[in-house]
């Protein structure tokens, strides 16, 4: 299922190399969720991990004043998120002092 959501990103990271001989290459978006209050024990919000493409997609990020907020197009699966759209937000401008 494909959706578009306005969200507040953290940051990024990106990794590409080998580990114990196997090829990684991505780069991971750090997003602001709501938690679940269901259970009736969280309330708030936490970060969640999202997968965006390889490191060559960190490097377009990378010179962006994070924290930001992004409409990101999300496929979801039943492996969670993964993100296949980016496109930075106008940022309203911050208050003095924050």
């Amino acid at each position: 299922m494909q959706v578009k959501a306005e969200l507040l990103i953290l940051g990024a990271k990106s990794f590409k190399g080998d580990v114990e001989g196997k090829a990684y290459d991505s780069t991971t978006l750090f997003v602001v969720m709501d938690v679940s209050e269901r259970g009736g024990n969280s309330v708030g919000q936490n970060v969640v991990e999202m997968k965006f493409g390889t490191s060559d997609e960190f490097n377009k990020l990378k010179g962006l004043p994070f924290p930001l907020k992004a409409e990101l197009g999300l496929n979801l699966t039943t492996k969670g998120y993964e993100v296949n759209g980016f496109r930075a937000l106008p940022q309203s401008a911050k208050p003095a002092g924050v």
